[in-house]
C-alpha cells in the first residue's frame, strides 16, 4: 500500500503514551502489525489510519473513529467498538470472533472472508457492506441495518437477525431480499 508523506509509523508505546498524555487525533498513522492487545482507546480518531495486521484483541475503541481506515487481516476478537466508525473500513479476513459492535457505523465497510462468530452486532448500520464469505455464526445482528449489504457466502448459521432490516440485501443464497411489507 503507497503511504502518503503525511503517514507516520508509530509504535505501540507511542501510541499508550500519547493517549495517556490526552492525545486522541492518530489520523493517517501506520500501525501495521503493532500489538495493542487490551489497549483504552475510547474516542480516538484513527481516519485513515494504516491498521493492516495490527493486533487489537480485547481492546477498547468505543466512540471512535475508524473511517476508511485499514484493518485488513487485523486481530479483533473480543474488543469493543460500542458506537465506533467504521464508515468503508476495510476489514476483509479480519478476526472479530465475540467482537462488540453494538450501534457502531460501518457503512460501506468491506467485511468479506472476516470471522465475526458470536459477535454483537445490535442496531448496527451495515448498510452496503460486503459481508460476502464472512462468518455470523452465532452473532447478534438484532434490530441491525442490513439494508444492500451483500451477505452473499455468508455463514448464517445461529445468528440473530430478529428485526434486522434487510431490504434490497444480498442473501447467503444469492437472493435480494424484499422490503418488508407492513399492513
Amino acid at each position: 500500500m503507497f503511504l502518503s508523506e503525511d503517514t507516520k509509523m508509530i509504535g505501540a508505546a507511542e501510541i499508550l503514551q500519547s493517549y495517556a498524555a490526552g492525545k486522541r487525533n492518530f489520523r493517517r498513522v501506520n500501525l501495521s502489525g503493532v500489538a495493542l492487545g487490551s489497549a483504552k482507546l475510547r474516542d480516538t480518531d484513527f481516519s485513515l489510519a494504516i491498521m493492516t495486521g495490527i493486533d487489537l484483541n480485547h481492546a477498547d475503541l468505543s466512540q471512535a473513529i475508524l473511517t476508511e481506515a485499514d484493518l485488513t487481516a487485523a486481530n479483533l476478537s473480543k474488543a469493543c467498538f460500542y458506537r465506533a466508525n467504521l464508515q468503508k473500513a476495510k476489514l476483509q479476513g479480519s478476526v472479530l470472533s465475540e467482537v462488540v459492535l453494538r450501534r457502531a457505523y460501518l457503512q460501506g465497510a468491506i467485511l468479506s472472508r472476516a470471522i465475526l462468530k458470536g459477535g454483537n452486532l445490535q442496531q448496527a448500520n451495515l448498510m452496503q457492506v460486503d459481508l460476502s464469505g464472512a462468518d455470523l455464526s452465532g452473532a447478534d445482528l438484532t434490530a441491525a441495518f442490513l439494508v444492500n449489504a451483500n451477505l452473499r457466502g455468508a455463514n448464517l448459521t445461529g445468528a440473530k437477525l430478529s428485526r434486522a432490516i434487510t431490504t434490497g440485501a444480498i442473501m447467503p443464497d444469492g437472493r435480494v431480499s424484499e422490503p418488508l411489507v407492513r399492513t
